[in-house]
């Protein structure tokens, strides 16, 4: 069997040792990247100067191709042709297939606001932007970042070794408005600004400044904030521009049933570009998890998706949030248990329905935030005094 995967991200590497092990037959990884795989969650250790490359590098090319993986990089795939199973690779030979996954991953999403175009203005989510971006912000004073979600709050960690003013512009009236409530996002808040990260909510930006290249940041409300470099960390959209021009189902990113099996026959998807029961969860977990089922599918057996339970994890100096499951219950048959304890810097919440646990937040204790994600992910039943208790 002839296994081609594109992608050489967390998915595609995952599902490319998965088949190894399973001694498949030949593995090809096309790769758009010009660096070997990378585990992308680590870029705000090497943006902050906590990583060095050799260590973001997690094996040399040389291992794959001991275990019959032949990687290729700088080789993205132009065209896919189901009918015919075969690839088609920029600058190279039509390549036919057996069995194909589509592990492309996502892309930065650009909001619609005028000048994202300037130089100056940067999106991050490969290494390659990482080395760009450090290089402007060691020029200048001032950094803005449009997007107070994970992303943006790590790049602007990352970046203050480099810019000694970072900027937060958070859309929503809190941090992470999807993984914390009122009081979480608040306590995140204070412990990112005390790092000497400038937080503003409510901040809608209107327009990004500048002639012949970025000077600032105009907001809605007539604001406006100087910087000499701009990134822009508004969430990612999967990149399945290549499976829709190949006809197959897309939704935002390509459709998968439980096998992560797309609409063409020996063709799959995995990780952020795949779209499961209606949601592409981009993070690194649930890629895996669905690479590796992808994978065993691949080889001929069969395995479903059991889906993972979302969670959220940031690490920033002195603060641990952990955000698993429904936090934000909207509907009356939810119970939540809560402690805010701002001179210890923790808050823990806890999420009921039905007798049980669905949800969490904890900052600040990470073995209590481990336990929870266990429980939450085994469904289990949990009485009103044990979640007082977890939170007292």
């Amino acid at each position: 069997m002839h296994a081609i995967i594109i992608g050489g991200g967390v998915a595609g590497i995952t599902a490319a040792l998965e088949l190894s092990r399973r001694n498949v037959g030949e593995i090809d990884v096309y790769s758009d990247e010009e660096y070997p795989y990378y585990y992308r969650p680590q870029l705000t250790e090497f943006l902050a100067g906590e990583l060095t490359l050799d260590k973001l590098f997690r094996r040399k090319l040389d291992w794959y191709e001991e275990r019959g993986i032949h990687i290729h990089l700088n080789s993205p795939v132009t065209q896919l042709d189901t009918a015919a199973k075969t690839v088609t690779v920029k600058g190279a030979a039509t390549v036919p297939y057996d069995k194909l996954l589509l592990a492309m991953g996502s892309r930065p999403s650009l909001p619609p606001i005028p000048g994202c175009d300037k130089p100056g203005v940067f999106t991050w989510r490969t290494l390659g932007d990482s080395l760009e971006i450090e290089k402007a912000a060691v020029a200048c004073s001032q950094t803005l970042i449009i997007g107070g979600g994970l992303l943006g709050l790590e790049a602007a960690r990352g970046l203050l070794g480099f810019c000694p003013h970072v900027t937060v512009l958070e859309f929503f009236p809190r941090l992470l408005p999807r993984q914390l409530d009122v009081a979480g996002a608040a306590l995140l808040q204070a412990f990112v600004e005390s790092l000497g990260i400038r937080v503003i909510v409510d901040a809608k930006t209107e327009a990004i400044l500048g002639n012949d290249r970025v000077s600032g940041v105009r907001l809605q409300d007539g604001r406006e904030f100087p910087a000499w470099t701009v990134l822009v960390a508004a969430g990612v959209r999967p990149e399945a521009a290549l499976a829709q021009q190949a006809g197959l189902q897309v939704a935002r990113g390509v459709i998968v049933d439980e096998f992560m099996a797309t609409s063409a026959p020996d063709v799959y998807a995995a990780g952020d570009v795949a779209v499961y029961k209606g949601y592409s969860w981009a993070i690194a977990p649930i890629a895996q998890a669905q690479a590796r089922v992808a994978a065993v599918n691949m080889g001929g057996e069969a395995m479903a998706y059991d889906v993972v339970v979302p969670s959220t994890t940031l690490k920033v100096v002195g603060i641990d949030v952990s955000s698993v499951g429904i936090v934000n219950p909207e509907e009356a048959d939810y119970r939540e248990f809560h402690r805010l304890d701002k001179d210890a810097g923790t808050y823990k919440k806890v999420v009921l329905r039905e007798g049980i646990i669905v949800g969490c937040i904890v900052i600040n204790d990470k073995v209590l935030a481990k336990e929870l994600e266990k429980k939450i992910a085994a469904r289990a039943p949990v009485t009103e005094a044990e979640a007082q208790a977890w939170v007292a």
